[in-house]
């Protein structure tokens, strides 16, 4: 077998390079198949020697297995490959995709919200287990960046109808967003009013009343003193100097422990003052209501006998 010959037998025994369209078109196959790991393994193989643009295309195609097979962090890390290495069409369409993965994932955190769904919200989390994360905050979280790659396309081609709707989608749900979390705030201020308002509380009660309007015992008038530590038994002073001013009324009896005028009686124990009776208290006023009746009348029959003539001897 001549040179030649023996050459042509090495060429026809290697295998074909597969081209770059050959090769997407069978990792698009694969992926219709539902054959991930076969479709990611072909664009592996596929990597090999091949310029900066090809790479960009290949993880592309890998970024889109990914996202079917609903896997947003490979497919996210794939497309920002193929933003950064790609052109033209590649690189706006790697925008896009970057784009609708931060969307649909705000959009899965937005129909958990409580407000959204109409269902009650979660119980909180038990003592000493960690609370997850806020539906609220991530899906605000997930938007921004959604918007972010949206800007982004728009700026490269501004009338792309489909970037342009998406953008809006956005914006309508940052705006709701913001309403449910003033909404939640002022439903929170009411709640901390009717606390702090709640008649069962007592504490709420001793909060809401002013010290300026207790009683301070310090400043009280000493006449009010006087009159706070009178005792109920005794007779009124006036009623005392009425009877001194009419010899022929009787003075009631005076209790034994009375003390001196002007001085100021000290109240006695706690324990060692008197506890009367209902019967016993009417019984008192009654007797003080007969010696008023009694001196009124001696008054009437003095001021009579001044009245009558006096004969004259002369």
């Amino acid at each position: 077998m001549s040179a030649v010959l023996f050459l042509l037998a090495c060429l026809a025994q290697q295998p074909q390079k597969t081209t770059l369209a050959q090769g997407l078109q069978r990792v698009q196959e694969l992926a219709g198949a539902a054959q991930k790991d076969e479709a990611l393994a072909l664009c592996t193989e596929l990597l090999a020697g091949r310029t900066p643009g090809e790479c960009a295309a290949l993880e592309y195609a890998r970024g889109v297995v990914h996202a079917g097979a609903n896997e947003r962090e490979p497919a996210r890390a794939a497309f920002e490959r193929s933003r950064a290495d790609g052109a033209g069409e590649l690189r706006l369409s790697s925008m896009y995709n970057l784009g609708s993965l931060a969307l649909e994932q705000g959009e899965e955190w937005y129909h958990k919200l409580p407000e959204v769904t109409g269902k009650q919200p979660a119980a909180p989390p038990a003592q000493g287990q960690a609370p997850g994360p806020d539906p609220l905050a991530e899906a605000r979280k997930s938007y921004l960046a959604a918007r972010e790659r949206f800007v982004e396309r728009l700026r490269a081609q501004w009338n792309d109808a489909d970037t342009r709707a998406d953008v809006e989608l956005v914006q309508r749900r940052l705006k709701r967003l913001d309403e449910i979390e003033k909404q939640r705030k002022e439903e929170q201020q009411k709640k901390d009013q009717q606390k702090q308002q709640d008649p069962k509380d007592p504490k709420s009660q001793q909060d809401k009343q002013d010290p300026k309007d207790k009683p301070d015992p310090d400043k009280q008038d000493p006449k009010d003193k006087s009159k706070d530590k009178q005792d109920p038994q005794q007779p009124d002073p006036q009623d005392k100097d009425k009877q001194k001013q009419d010899p022929q009324q009787p003075e009631p009896p005076k209790p034994e422990d009375q003390d001196q005028p002007g001085e100021q009686q000290k109240p006695p124990p706690a324990e060692a003052q008197p506890q009367l009776s209902k019967e016993e208290l009417t019984r008192l006023l009654d007797k003080l209501q007969q010696l008023e009746d009694q001196a009124a009348k001696l008054r009437a029959q003095i001021h009579k006998a001044r009245r009558v003539a006096v004969k004259k001897d002369w």
